[in-house]
This record gives structure tokens, sequence and C-alpha cells, in this order.
């Protein structure tokens, strides 16, 4: 009898779930910035980086890569602009880390919108811009930038190639 009473619990629990009630990653998620690194002397060839630090001015979180050719990172949602700082770490010669420092402000219009129930709301990102701020040190390490695409509303591709 409880064998029944537990099946029959679970079949109304099941079939209780509407459609709405399961949100499937992909087009319901809010995109992040997809950046490709690219070697600055062969433009079609991607450069992975030994390590990568992005960091936000007056936030404690950062964001590392290790080795790799694409990194991705967050806008902000409630705002129209967003700074990243980002640090390349490089060994020399004799295994010493050099550190070199670079800004990237990204621009664009955001614009929430429903998804579903289970999965709330979505941000893209309109006239999406992006340049490197000018570094008033010798230590940067972004050569150029370039901008693929005005809107964010997937990860699938690189929203901006950086050269370096």
């Amino acid at each position: 009898m409880k064998k029944i009473t537990c099946a029959v619990l679970c079949l109304f629990a099941f079939s209780a779930c509407e459609k709405d009630d399961i949100c499937v990653g992909g087009e319901s998620v809010t995109p992040n910035v997809v950046i490709d690194l690219f070697d600055r002397l062969d433009s079609q060839l991607l450069k992975p980086a030994p390590k990568i630090s992005i960091f936000v001015e007056g936030y404690t979180d950062t964001i590392v890569f290790r080795n790799t050719s694409k990194i991705e990172i967050p806008l902000q949602i409630n705002t129209t602009e967003t700074v990243w700082n980002i640090r390349l770490h490089q060994l020399n010669s004799s295994n010493d880390t050099i550190l070199k420092n670079d800004q990237l402000r990204f621009t664009y219009n955001p614009e929430a919108f429903y998804v579903s129930k289970a999965c709330g709301y979505k941000t893209v990102f309109y006239n999406f811009n992006s340049v490197k701020l000018p570094n008033t040190s010798s230590d940067g390490w972004i050569e150029n930038i370039f901008k693929v695409t005005n809107e964010i509303s997937n990860n699938n591709n690189a929203h901006i190639q950086i050269y370096y």
C-alpha cells in the first residue's frame, strides 16, 4: 500500500509542473562580453594568455583566466557603463612575474525583458561600445581593440577582439 501511495504522490508531483517551471539555459541567460585574444604580429592567430586577472575598481572580487585565448566577463545591468581593470601576468626569462595593466570601458544600453516564470528576466545590451582607456604608466599590454558587434544578446561569438 505504501508503494502505491508513494507512486501516486510522485505522479502528482511531476504532473503539477508546468512548462514554465523549468528554465533551460542558453537564450535565457544574461550574456557576458566575450573577448578573443589575438597575436598583434599575426592578426589571424589566437594568442593564449598565461594568466589574466580582471577586477572592477572598488570591488574585492577578481576573475582569473589561465592559458586561454577567450575570456568572458559580465556587464553591470543597472548602469550604462562598466570599467574593468585587466592585468596580464607574464613570466620573463628568469621566471619573474611581470604585471601589465590596462583598463577597458564598456558603454551600452541595457534592456531587461521577461523570459518566463522559471527563468525570470534576461538583459540584452544594445549600442555596445568598448574602448581602452589611456594608460598613464608604461606597463600597458593591449595594442589594439576591435569591436565585432553592436549588440550583446548571447555568448556564442566574440563581441570584441584584443590584440597584444
